[in-house]
């Protein structure tokens, strides 16, 4: 009798060792895949693609590796240094010619000449010239003197009237200073000679003269000089009126 007793404590001690090792081990869950039922307007079954997770994440694995993300301020690679670069087109600067009188510039000269030519005294003069093309100059000129022989306070007036012309040298000699003007021309006009004494007579009253009026004609060669865009000084050295003539001289 107690020898069963032991066997059936026995038996009941295993069985409650072996139910609690079964309940300390994990249930595996196993996905039951639910059946595919039947759509309800057409009575077919609807079939969805299964999805392959590990593919994809596989595939994206292989474009990041075989595409590497490009690198800011990179150097440029051979290819590139090898290749000539463009450069950019520069066109010469066309060289101007020296012109020291622009079209249509007015120059107003005043001056006073030495050594005459006809009587004695000092000449005071005025001329005006305007720029015209081909580096010539036009205009005209005018010149009075007074001439006393110291004989019964006589003496003898000049008047010199005409126009004259002036080719500019500066485009021919090269000069580099545009305010240097050379120049040479010629001059014609009309000469007046008058005569008068302290007795009242003159030329006109039939009092004979050593000088006569008439036509005259001048050669020049002088060069202009501005200081500033207006004003400047001129000079020039020539046949008719005096041997030097030596002034200032106005731009407009």
């Amino acid at each position: 009798m107690q020898t069963i007793t032991k066997l059936g404590a026995f038996a009941l001690t295993f069985a409650l060792t072996i139910s609690t090792t079964l309940a300390q081990q994990p249930v595996r869950k196993t996905a039951v895949k639910a059946a595919p039922r039947p759509h309800a307007s057409t009575g077919k079954v609807a079939t969805t693609p299964v999805r392959k997770p590990v593919a994809a994440a596989t595939a994206t694995l292989k474009t990041q590796t075989q595409e590497p993300a490009p690198v800011a301020n990179s150097a440029p690679t051979a290819a590139h240094q090898s290749q000539p670069q463009a450069q950019p087109v520069t066109r010469p600067i066309p060289m101007t010619r020296h012109r020291t009188t622009g079209k249509h510039d007015v120059y107003l000269n005043a001056g006073i000449g030495l050594a005459t030519y006809y009587g004695g005294g000092v000449p005071i003069g005025i001329s005006v010239e305007v720029a015209g093309k081909n580096n010539f100059s036009v205009g005209g000129s005018i010149d009075y003197f007074r001439y006393n022989n110291g004989y019964y306070s006589s003496g003898y007036t000049f008047v010199y009237a005409g126009a004259r012309a002036s080719y500019h040298l500066g485009e021919a000699l090269n000069v580099q200073n545009s305010s240097f003007d050379p120049y040479v021309g010629a001059t014609l006009g009309f000469r007046h000679a008058g005569y008068s004494d302290s007795y009242g007579y003159s030329y006109y009253d039939g009092y004979s003269s050593s000088y006569n009026s008439g036509l005259f004609i001048g050669i020049h060669a002088g060069a202009r000089v501005l200081f500033s865009p207006k004003v400047g000084a001129f000079a020039e050295l020539g046949y008719g009126v005096s041997a030097l003539k030596l002034g200032l001289t106005a731009k407009f």
